[in-house]
């Protein structure tokens, strides 16, 4: 009998431990008020976080010309929105495990170009950029905890479509009757993110295919074309010839965007310690 994403969650006995700042963070993406030094105390019970967060806020992404010395001055330099996106990037980088069969340093690699490159197409179609930044990230979440559980299940679908390519999700509901999207969405259901980031990590292997269209999911999609080109080792004029220009076309956005998007290595630059 195929399984759902539901049933499996209930599978797995060792879900990801996400800090406690993670959770209370995630819990701030729908309050229309939020009291930012409260945030800072918060982000500073967490040292291993708060020092990562200061690290990258000096990274050569922010182009600081004055060095961030703490996470009160952090959160005035970047804001709100762009310092949550780092403490849950972080924090869930440092929780799930991937096993062997991905590689950590690949999948999390892949996640963050994925990232990255949503948040241009979502900057340029007028979208959340840092709801499209953590979408993306985690977009995939669901990918190394099916492979932890269903190792078996997964071996002939693992040699039809590597976990990055755009038939994965349907190769994985053919096979076990739902795709790591599914479960990702569950997951992030049951970590309470907002049901709009829910909704675009479920559709984004397939955005136009939903009777609800998901510009978030739009744009996670966008962004996973141009990270699994560069798994491929694929130039972006090759990235671009196979993009499903219907997708852009979805986002009110045309081939010209998307050509003149950075390579997703570039738009990382400065990042990478997020996922290290």
């Amino acid at each position: 009998m195929l399984a759902t994403s539901a049933s499996l969650l209930s599978r797995i006995h060792t879900l990801p431990t996400v800090p406690k700042v993670v959770q209370e963070l995630i819990a701030t993406f729908d309050q229309p008020e939020i009291n930012l030094p409260r945030v800072a105390r918060l982000v500073n019970t967490d040292p291993v976080i708060a020092a990562k967060v200061l690290r990258l806020a000096n990274s050569a992404y922010y182009r600081r010309s004055r060095t961030v010395t703490n996470i009160d001055e952090a959160i005035v330099f970047m804001g709100l929105d762009a310092l949550r996106m780092l403490v849950v990037g972080a924090g869930f980088a440092a929780s799930v495990p991937v096993p062997s069969e991905l590689g950590r340093a690949l999948f999390w690699r892949y996640c963050l170009h994925t990232a990255v490159c949503a948040r241009y197409f979502a900057c340029q179609s007028k979208e959340d950029p840092q709801a499209a930044f953590t979408a993306g990230l985690l977009h995939a979440i669901g990918e190394p905890l099916m492979l932890m559980s269903m190792e078996g299940e997964l071996r002939d679908v693992e040699r039809q479509a590597r976990f990055y390519d755009p038939e994965r999700a349907l190769c994985e509901r053919s096979r076990v009757g739902f795709a790591y999207s599914d479960l990702g969405a569950e997951l992030a259901e049951s970590w309470r993110f907002p049901p709009a980031m829910v909704a675009a990590i479920r559709e984004a292997p397939e955005p136009l295919a939903g009777k609800d269209f998901s510009r978030l999911a739009a744009c996670i999609n966008l962004g996973s074309h141009f990270a699994a080109g560069v798994e491929r080792h694929q130039d972006m004029d090759t990235s671009l010839m196979t993009l499903d220009s219907r997708v852009l076309e979805a986002i009110g956005l045309d081939l010209g965007s998307a050509g003149r998007m950075p390579p997703p290595a570039k738009l990382a630059q400065g990042l990478e310690e997020l996922v290290g």
